[in-house]
């Protein structure tokens, strides 16, 4: 499946939700990515961090933005404190505002996912607050050895 056919299930699946919660939910494309996919890990992926987007955002929005050679899944949630930014991808780790179901296994799968299909997934904090999720479906390591 391509990055554009994933999303636009997610999307499908996940925009209701945001609407209940009364958040934004944004689509937006930033370039085109012509790479074929395994659906179920990519979905995997894209839903886990839809749903943490959801869980941990109050007011404003998320937003699903789609590159060439990957994705970012942007929040005006709570935000993750920088000391948490290497500990989030364990196994039972939730973020201090965790409430509810979960078992803080999602972002730990995410990591799993990303490993074995050879992604980069990295996490920063945005300058106004909220998350920044981004999937690399090239890691970083390997595109400054390619640039070399």
């Amino acid at each position: 499946s391509s990055l554009a056919q994933v999303a636009s299930e997610q999307i499908e699946r996940w925009e209701p939700m945001f609407k209940d919660k009364g958040l934004a939910f944004q689509c937006q494309q930033e370039g085109r990515d012509s790479g074929r996919y395994n659906p179920t890990f990519l979905g995997t992926v894209m839903a886990n961090l839809l749903r943490n987007a959801l869980h941990y955002t109050e007011h404003g929005f998320v937003r699903l933005v789609l590159e060439d050679g990957g994705f970012r899944v942007e929040d005006s949630g709570s935000g993750i404190p920088l000391a948490q930014h290497e500990h989030i991808f364990q196994p039972f780790v939730r973020g201090n505002q965790a409430r509810g179901e979960g078992l803080g296994l999602g972002l730990s799968l995410v990591k799993r996912i990303c490993a074995k299909q050879g992604w980069g997934i990295s996490v920063h904090s945005q300058a106004a607050g909220g998350t920044c999720f981004n999937v690399t479906f090239t890691p970083a390591a390997e595109e400054v050895l390619t640039s070399l």
